[in-house]
């Protein structure tokens, strides 16, 4: 599982390698184990809420006291939180205790006992004069047997992941010393902790601060690192002489989505101090830093629920869209679609769909020229999509490939420049933004942030604005951004 290695550069490293037994040949995708994770949580509150639910409708269907469908849904929902609360007590979504088959599947059991005991025994009451009650209790059964079989499924299936190398844990250290050699070792020991890790020379990233002319290489190196291998987690593991640079590299870390902690000793702490740290390998507990925004089963929720909206859109607009395309091929020779590489999540780049609302033209490789107002290489269709932003339209592909969110930063062209500089160089915390997908609408949109960036601060401001929607991400933000969208967004001043 360690591979160790030594770069020409000098730097060591840990090859980042399938865990010992796995199927080296497997070319699927991985999958992050916090995901998993995440995944049961949503899938077992559904669950859950539906034996519920079902559960209810029957025992009142031939009762006398009526309870309604409102009632019967809060009740569901109310019986999954308490289900999820036990659960996360019982620390059955660790992915330790996920794993263990027996563990997993009777914590589980409890839950749903501890959660549904009084509604068991006033179903039982209610039913005792017909068939009622036998009707209670097999419904009650039958949703006990529900979340214990999701349990053991999930169990089952995470370890055929485990021994196929699909689910992992990749871990970098930053660190060259003792203190990162027996992180490694920990890892190493510790299955449930990581399956692969990567050893970082700290003096590689020292200087990284934004007046450093080597600031904008420096941070692609490790957006470069983080993306080749799959970074879930950085540990911060150098010597304690070292700490007084701590505050550059940590700022340099919070722009990538991976979860920042540090070794005790790094920091001058000793590990006993924290034995009640909630973040461990194996024994040894560590220093939370940061988290990445959207996390764990808010990342799922955000996911599923745009995609479900953009596929509503998709059959709401299909007339819409197959008018706009016809209209496109016969205002202009050349595709109905236009296709851009734009910067996804975590720095991955993507091809965006528009419809087509310029002229055919050729042009130069790694060249980018931003439409200006009157802009004689738009056709009048296109002038009309773009003011109205009908354009975007096709973008709703996107979402349901899962390149994009309905509602995020808007995703910009890796050669897109305010008054000269790239963005990521005009912008120091600007690859803050790749910690989440990006949108076909977002907060600085409907804020009036769009159109050319002919000055830094016409970038920064998007940045400030896209930075407060990561960091306050909810529902009830996305559903605001949408409304706004729908009433004034699809007509904007700086559009054209």
């Amino acid at each position: 599982m360690l591979d160790e290695l030594v770069t020409d550069d000098g730097e060591a490293s840990v090859a980042l390698d399938p865990p010992l037994g796995s199927a080296r040949k497997c070319t699927f995708a991985r999958i992050s184990r916090w995901r998993l994770a995440a995944t049961l949580q949503v899938a077992e509150a559904l669950v859950v809420g539906s034996s519920t639910y079902i559960w209810l409708r029957d025992m009142t269907s031939e009762a006398t006291a009526q309870v309604g469908q409102l009632e019967r849904l809060y009740t569901a929902v109310a019986v999954a939180l308490v289900v999820h609360l036990i659960q996360r007590s019982l620390c059955a979504y660790d992915l330790a205790n996920i794993l263990r088959l027996w563990r997993s599947s009777v914590t589980a059991g409890i839950a749903w006992m501890l959660s549904t005991t009084t509604l068991l025994i006033w179903g039982i009451e209610v039913g005792s004069y017909s068939n009622l009650g036998r009707i209670s209790l097999v419904d009650w059964l039958i949703g006990g047997a529900s979340i214990v079989f999701l349990r053991l499924s999930v169990a089952y299936g995470g370890n055929v992941l485990i021994r196929a190398g699909r689910l992992t844990h990749n871990v970098a250290i930053i660190g060259s010393g003792f203190e990162a050699q027996c992180c490694a070792q920990y890892l190493g020991s510790d299955q449930a902790a990581a399956t692969s890790v990567k050893l970082i020379a700290p003096e590689k990233f020292w200087v990284i601060n934004a007046s450093s002319e080597r600031y904008h290489s420096q941070m692609s190196q490790l957006q470069t690192l983080i993306q080749s291998h799959s970074v879930d987690d950085v540990i911060v593991a150098t010597s304690e002489g070292e700490t007084a640079r701590f505050g550059d590299l940590l700022s340099a870390l919070l722009c990538f989505p991976v979860r920042v902690l540090f070794w005790p000793t790094s920091v001058g702490i000793k590990a006993q101090w924290l034995t009640t740290s909630g973040y461990k390998i194996g024994k040894m507990p560590l220093i939370l830093a940061s988290i990445p925004p959207l996390r764990g089963w808010r990342w799922v929720l955000k996911d599923v629920q745009d995609r479900f909206l953009a596929g509503l859109l998709l059959i709401i607009c299909l007339p819409a869209l197959l008018a706009i395309a016809a209209m496109v091929r016969v205002s202009s020779r050349g595709p109905i679609l236009f296709r851009q590489e734009r910067e996804g999540y975590n720095g991955h780049n993507f091809v965006i769909y528009k419809f087509r609302t310029m002229h055919v033209a050729s042009r130069e490789p790694n060249q980018l020229i931003l439409t200006a107002r009157q802009d004689p290489r738009v056709f009048p269709l296109g002038s009309t999509l773009r003011k109205t932003s009908l354009d975007e339209l096709p973008q709703l592909f996107n979402v349901l490939r899962g390149d994009m969110w309905l509602v995020g930063p808007r995703p910009h062209s890796p050669l897109a420049t305010a008054a000269g500089q790239r963005y990521a160089v005009a912008v120091n915390r600007y690859m803050s933004r790749s910690r989440v997908k990006p949108g076909i609408t977002g907060w600085a949109q409907v804020n009036g942030w769009r159109g050319t960036t002919n000055t830094l601060e016409e970038i920064r401001q998007r940045v400030e604005y896209d930075l407060y929607y990561i960091e306050n991400w909810s529902s009830w933000l996305d559903l605001k951004i949408v409304l706004r969208t729908a009433v004034k967004g699809f007509s904007n001043g700086n559009a054209y």
